[in-house]
């Protein structure tokens, strides 16, 4: 399992906030629970450790950033991968949270 990030630099400056700040406030939330990243390019990746409990947090981590909207507004995408494949979370927001992404 794996989730990717990326997001709109001018939409995080709109924030008042950095690109490194937004993309290290991301890395914090999955070094806690020592997901580790995988990619540090313009896309950051987080891949899961193969223990019983990763699916739980990770979506644990991706609602809690839903909930927020800070990240609806920066996000420019979130993907969810899988065996089963790929899903776009920012694309499912609303479902998920009960919230209307504009």
């Amino acid at each position: 399992m794996e989730v990717k990030f990326l997001f709109n630099r001018t939409a995080v400056e709109r924030r008042g906030y950095t690109l490194e700040e937004v993309r290290q406030t991301i890395k914090n939330l999955f070094a806690v629970h020592d997901l580790p990243c995988v990619s540090e390019g313009s896309v950051l990746t987080f891949k899961d450790k193969g223990h019983g409990d990763d699916f739980a947090v990770m979506w644990d981590i991706i609602l809690s950033l839903l909930g927020a909207d800070w990240f609806l507004d920066c996000a420019a995408f979130c993907v969810w991968q899988d065996e089963d494949g790929e899903e776009d979370v920012l694309a499912q927001a609303g479902q998920i949270t009960g919230s209307v992404r504009q």
